[in-house]
């Protein structure tokens, strides 16, 4: 195909953060026009090369495009009210090759970049440690993005050499094809990336523990598929349970809190395998201060935000109503748009499922609450144009002074409450069957505080793999396995977690802990689900759990009538972009997938 005579590093500009954290040029070398494969038989080709491909990293993760054919459609999500054209996703009603263009096209120029590093880097006259050092990171990238590749198109074009010349042709291999080949590379990276981060690859990228995750994911996930093989899921849960019981050989684990794996201070922490940095420094990237969105600017944090803006005191009168009044009948805004609550892109709301399945345990299980903002403090300050909505220090509402900086304006308890029980509360109480796509619960796992203005992108890093996930594949690996004993030890190391309050006493949360526990038999498929959403809710990629388990269809029909009337069984797979079919002139046509 044409795309195969470009490489990703040809659009960087030479300098390449990949450590953030320390806010230093890591990387520094003369752009490039054209890279030959003198380039990539020096040790800075090989470094430039495999910047790149990280650097391509951020154009996916973060971005609104990208996110949203991870979380829409599922069982967790209905389309927010400002949903717009990328409703879509969310009731896949009108998907097709024209309109999803997804990453195939990016993640093939990287995979012809990774190409060139293995064939021309072994030619970089390197001593054996530094040359498996890049070779390594080379195997893992390219193992990453067949990894998703696969998972999302089913069979794709598999490419293991370098092309410098344009083609019009191009075939795609089987799935078996391609997973043998993402397993080759991770156990090649296994054995040639440091068991820990090592210059010149700083910050999260691969290591030995990276590795091993995404082996025992890909046994995982072959195993389910249709090239499954006799062992996949005992390989899987082999590779899972050992990087458990030796995380400390490679630096990483669990925050004894759940809130700290979603701390600023932490995106570099243990909990964090591989993350995709960002950065308000140009020369690391292509951040743009109140952007929208656009290639690499991270708005995950905006995506699943309710206009908190627009809920005015005059809902006091009538908050026990449905649905809440937003500016009508008179009053004032209570709150305006700030850093500390973030940019309201209210793309998707979470489902009734989420709320009655996924967390009808709020005491015990802390997650709930470290995952959601649920009270909004009336604030002062204003930004100015259409959010300057309060100019005083209070605001009246028809239960007294809401004192700005102090009062809580909106509140959204998590259940219902009768009249008697808002009686004395002088900002809005609005209880879940008052929720819609306009008004909800807030994610705030992904919140920036270090934002300068309240409309800029995020600059924190998207954390790709959290370690959290090992243990949910050790879980689902022994399940498939019949071994509901071991399913259920992983997935209750996970529930143990989540019970720790630092508020309480150790014997309370050692008493928390084990009423967290749940017995072998309660371990079923959809159990299993269930707690996957417990612990990653809004971290996009529910879409990916839930087709890897074959449970997309089926879920969504259980918990989300606003996509079961267009959902089919062929959305179990993405469309081909039809600008990659269209790019096959010569040879066999490359074929979409079914149904689209």
């Amino acid at each position: 195909m044409k795309i195969y005579n470009k490489i990703s590093i040809i659009f960087i500009a030479g300098a390449v953060l990949i450590n953030v954290t320390s806010c230093k040029k890591l990387l520094q070398e003369n752009p490039k026009s054209n890279i030959v494969p003198s380039f990539l038989s020096t040790q800075s080709g090989l470094a430039d090369g495999i910047a790149g491909v990280y650097n391509d990293l951020r154009s996916s993760y973060g971005t609104e495009g990208f996110e949203l054919t991870q979380y829409a459609g599922t069982d967790e999500n209905f389309a927010g009210v400002s949903a717009q054209s990328n409703g879509m996703f969310s009731t896949y009603n009108g998907i097709n090759g024209g309109t999803f263009s997804g990453f195939w096209g990016n993640w093939y120029i990287d995979i012809n970049t990774l190409n060139g590093i293995l064939q021309y880097g072994p030619k970089a006259g390197l001593p054996p440690a530094t040359l498996n050092l890049y070779l390594g990171q080379a195997k893992f990238l390219r193992a990453f993005c067949y990894y998703y590749l696969v998972t999302t198109y089913g069979p794709v074009p598999l490419h293991t050499t370098f092309n410098t010349q344009a083609s019009s042709s191009d075939t795609r291999a089987p799935i078996a094809d391609v997973y043998k080949q993402i397993i080759q590379d991770l156990t090649d990276a296994n054995t040639e990336l440091p068991a820990t981060v090592t210059a010149p690859f700083l910050g999260k990228t691969a290591t030995q523990a990276t590795a091993q995750f995404m082996l025992a994911k890909t046994y995982l996930t072959r195993g389910w598929s249709s090239a499954s093989q006799s062992g996949d899921f005992a390989q899987a849960a082999t590779i899972a349970t050992t990087l458990i019981n030796n995380q400390s050989t490679y630096g990483v684990g669990l925050w004894q809190n759940y809130a700290d794996a979603f701390a600023i201070a932490n995106d570099y922490g243990k909990e964090a395998l591989l993350v995709s940095d960002h950065d308000n420094n140009t020369t690391y990237g292509e951040y743009q201060s109140g952007a929208s969105g656009g290639n690499a600017q991270n708005v995950l944090p905006n995506l699943f935000r309710w206009n908190y803006v627009t809920l005015t005191s005059a809902a006091s009168d009538n908050e026990a109503t449905v649905p809440v009044n937003l500016n009508t009948g008179g009053g004032v805004s209570m709150m305006f748009r700030d850093v500390a609550n973030g940019r309201p892109y209210s793309r998707a709301m979470p489902t009734p499922y989420v709320f009655n399945q996924v967390f009808p345990e709020r005491v015990m299980d802390t997650r709930y609450n470290k995952t959601f903002q649920t009270v909004w403090i009336a604030n002062t300050t204003p930004t100015g144009g259409s959010n300057t909505v309060i100019g005083s220090p209070s605001v009246t509402t028809p239960r007294g002074t809401l004192i700005c900086g102090k009062d809580t304006a909106i509140w959204m308890p998590g259940f219902e409450m009768t009249d008697a029980q808002r009686a004395n509360f002088k900002g809005v109480i609005i209880t879940p069957s008052q929720y819609s796509p306009v008004i909800f619960p807030t994610t705030k796992k992904f919140d920036d505080l270090t934002r300068v203005g309240p409309n800029d992108p995020s600059t924190r890093p998207r954390c790709i793999i959290r370690f959290a996930e090992v243990y949910f594949v050790a879980a689902e690996a022994y399940l498939e396995m019949k071994d509901q004993t071991n399913a259920a030890k992983y997935l209750n190391l996970i529930r143990e977690r989540a019970a720790y309050d630092p508020s309480k006493s150790s014997a309370q949360n050692a008493s928390d802990a084990l009423a967290m526990d749940v017995a072998p038999a309660q371990v079923t498929l959809d159990f299993l689900l269930d707690e996957y959403s417990r612990e990653f809710y809004n971290e996009p990629r529910r879409w990916n759990d839930l087709v890897r388990t074959q449970s997309l269809q089926r879920r969504v029909a259980m918990y989300n009538p606003q996509a079961n009337q267009f959902i089919q069984a062929f959305d179990s797979l993405r469309p081909v972009p039809q600008d990659e079919i269209n790019a096959v002139l010569s040879g066999p046509a490359m074929t979409q997938n079914p149904g689209y």
